[in-house]
């Protein structure tokens, strides 16, 4: 994920491309192996955002097309883009700045979106298509400045959630090894008492089965015991873990931010890193201010 400032220091300022007026929303569902399809046509050079929400995980793919008279519809499919098994996902993709090979003059892109469960999946899928037009040097400037800022702000919370979940790791790991072990012990005992209760059925000495029954009884005010505080220190132990797990999901959703930004960085294209980053909660949480087109 790591976008180093001194990469980002590098850029030359360059005129950031407005995002076009044809922007497409629309909501679905999905389910079973048919996939939603929403099919893109961009001129040459234009960029293109693509978002999904959904109230199950999907699979989404940008799929490049390309006429071809032996494939099924006239068209074959390569996909460019793809996420996998996720809530949400952020895909960006920009069309060659040439004409296709057959002389057309918009390039076609398909968005695919596969239910990843067995699940009936609502979604919400949002496109934003982005020109060639020139804007001021005032507006490249200022995105530039924030976007800089933000680069920071993703790089100082990652590292310091995965500080925090090394940490947490390191004295997580001993005590989740003992509540298993613990747990192996509560279940030989367990099984103990059910061979004594057996063995108690088939005893026909009344003394000998009133020893047995004095057993039984301490073996399993013991039981209970150690099950009480088992079970008292595996909730404790469940929600360190699911906190550990939330900076976990954190980190993740900050590199993957950062990953959907690598690309526009390297192409030089802030009107899309802006985009994404308008349409960002973590990068509002860290100090973005919405830039209008």
């Amino acid at each position: 994920m790591r976008i180093r400032m001194s990469f980002l220091m590098t850029l030359i300022l360059v005129f950031l491309a407005l995002p076009a007026v044809a922007d497409h929303t629309t909501t679905g569902s999905v389910s079973g192996p048919t996939p939603f399809t929403y099919t893109i046509k961009c001129n040459p050079g234009e960029s293109f955002l693509v978002e999904v929400t959904s109230d199950h995980p999907t699979s989404v793919n940008i799929l490049s097309m390309t006429p071809d008279s032996r494939a099924d519809g006239g068209w074959a499919f390569n996909a460019v883009q793809t996420s996998e098994k996720a809530y949400s996902h952020l895909l960006d993709y920009k069309a060659p700045s040439g004409k296709p090979s057959n002389n057309a003059s918009h390039w076609h892109y398909r968005v695919s979106i596969l239910a990843s469960t067995s699940e009936q999946t609502g979604f919400e899928l949002s496109i934003s298509l982005f020109g060639g037009e020139e804007i001021s040097e005032e507006f490249s400037k200022k995105a530039k400045d924030q976007l800089e800022a933000l680069a920071r702000n993703l790089n100082n919370e990652y590292d310091e959630l995965i500080g925090k979940i090394d940490e947490m790791d390191t004295w997580l790991e001993p005590k989740v090894k003992e509540l298993n072990d613990r747990f192996r012990v509560l279940g030989d005992k367990k099984a103990e008492i059910a061979r004594i209760d057996e063995a108690i059925k088939s005893e026909s000495d009344t003394k000998a089965k009133e020893g047995l029954l004095e057993t039984r009884r301490d073996l399993a005010a013991e039981f209970s015991a150690e099950a009480r505080q088992y079970n008292d220190d595996f909730r404790q132990i469940e929600n360190d873990l699911e906190s550990r797990n939330a900076m976990v999901r954190r980190s993740k959703a900050i590199d993957e931010l950062g990953e959907s930004l690598r690309t526009p960085f390297n192409n030089k294209d802030y009107g899309l890193c802006v985009a994404i980053a308008n349409r960002s909660d973590i990068a509002r949480e860290l100090g973005w201010v919405a830039i209008e087109r």
